[in-house]
């Protein structure tokens, strides 16, 4: 038997022990126990030892639910997503899931659409090979309409504004200083960094704009990040070519799914 109730400061860090031990695999639980918190609505399961058993977040920041888990069996997991009543039965969410988190979602009977991804990761700035032949800029709140409008063009439906308070923006700009590419991150803390928002302006493609903007990110986070992380469609070859030539490695938790979940 196990009590379910909303995560306090001392549940936190007692999760976050045991979650760091495999920072890859948990790496967005991770961040939603961190650095993203306050959209963050945290349940935790415990037993009749007061032993955590189970931890479930449920971030609310974007326009679609989406959420991160680490459980010891299924029926934890069942019990943590149900403990949200309504706010979850029959609403799809969006979680990064690796396969036997998918397999603990459909043993609870969960509708699930799967799609692979591989991640990449980077420890030791090191390692970074890039041939940067463009000066990059650190991008400010004062550039939210030029990124607003690039996300745009580039179909990046996930970005919004509170991205450039969660860590480091690079871009390139051309000759009238408008910025035709960019790399951010969707997240920071110590245990790693996962770079994302990645984006070019469709006149300015496969020139290695973004390989520039990707590079100036990663040497960024990694001053107090442990490793970043990358994430990507597994059919995105180009994607995959130019971190492999950039340096980045398969994590040991590669690959995982972005995996859309609705509880019946």
């Amino acid at each position: 038997m196990y009590e379910i109730d909303k995560a306090d400061e001392d549940d936190i860090q007692s999760v976050l022990n045991i979650v760091s031990k495999s920072p890859e695999e948990n790496i967005i639980l991770i961040a939603d126990l961190t650095q993203l918190r306050e959209w963050c609505d945290v349940r935790v399961a415990k037993d009749d030892d007061d032993e955590i058993v189970g931890i479930f977040a449920l971030y609310k920041d974007l326009d679609f639910l989406a959420g991160a888990f680490w459980v010891v069996t299924s029926e934890v997991l069942e019990d943590l997503m149900q403990s949200y009543g309504n706010v979850l039965k029959e609403t799809e969410m969006v979680l990064i899931c690796t396969s036997n988190q998918i397999q603990m979602l459909r043993q609870i009977g969960a509708e699930v659409e799967a799609i692979q991804e591989r991640q990449m990761i980077m420890e030791d700035p090191s390692q970074l090979k890039c041939r940067e032949f463009t000066e990059t800029y650190r991008l400010t709140s004062e550039d939210t309409d030029d990124l607003r409008e690039i996300y745009k063009l580039s179909g990046t439906p996930a970005w919004t504004p509170n991205a450039l308070n969660l860590g480091p923006f690079f871009g390139v700009r051309n000759d009238e200083e408008r910025i035709i590419a960019v790399a951010g991150v969707h997240f920071v803390s110590k245990y790693g960094a996962e770079i994302g928002n990645i984006a070019t302006h469709p006149e300015f493609r496969r020139k290695g704009y973004a390989q520039c903007c990707v590079a100036a990110v990663t040497r960024e986070v990694l001053r107090e990040s442990e490793r970043v992380v990358l994430h990507f469609f597994s059919d995105n070859l180009p994607a995959q070519s130019l971190y492999e030539k950039m340096g980045f490695i398969y994590s040991s938790a590669d690959p995982v799914y972005f995996t859309k979940v609705t509880l019946k």
